[in-house]
């Protein structure tokens, strides 16, 4: 048999709060027939999470974490994606938005972007910076705290 974790967790926003409302749309089932909440949910935070998840538990190999980076990558831009037709933004905003942070110079190669990720320390890069900036969704970047 197979072992489960419980997470439970219980967030309840004030009713007329944006926040009120992205649980009423994740909970309204007409709004999305083929997707449970559940799933909704998961999709979301594995997209977001799961890579910094498996890294910080420290038994994934280098190469199933980048993986699992890249299909988070590849399922946060197709959401974005669908975002951009449903509430009619161009979606070259968005480019605008991404382009300069992930671009690089014109004279890098890859070899030499290689050996330069070798050198960068990781920890370091993460003191140094707000994590709050990181913050994907762009709903927010306040910082929560939920009880157990």
């Amino acid at each position: 048999m197979v072992k489960r974790k419980d997470f439970r967790w219980r967030y309840e926003p004030p009713i007329n709060s944006n926040k009120a409302k992205l649980l009423s749309y994740i909970q309204n089932q007409s709004l999305h027939p083929f997707e449970e909440k559940t799933a909704m949910i998961m999709t979301a935070l594995t997209a977001y999470y799961m890579p910094l998840a498996l890294y910080n538990d420290g038994n994934c190999s280098r190469e199933n974490l980048e993986l699992i980076f890249l299909d988070g990558v590849s399922a946060i831009a197709k959401h974005l994606q669908y975002v951009c037709i449903t509430i009619k933004i161009d979606p070259a905003i968005i480019g605008q938005i991404f382009c300069p942070t992930f671009e690089r110079s014109q004279t890098e190669t890859p070899s030499s972007i290689e050996n330069r990720s070798q050198t960068i320390d990781i920890e370091e890069e993460i003191d140094s910076s707000d994590l709050n900036m990181w913050n994907l969704v762009g709903i927010t970047t306040d910082s929560e705290t939920f009880s157990d």
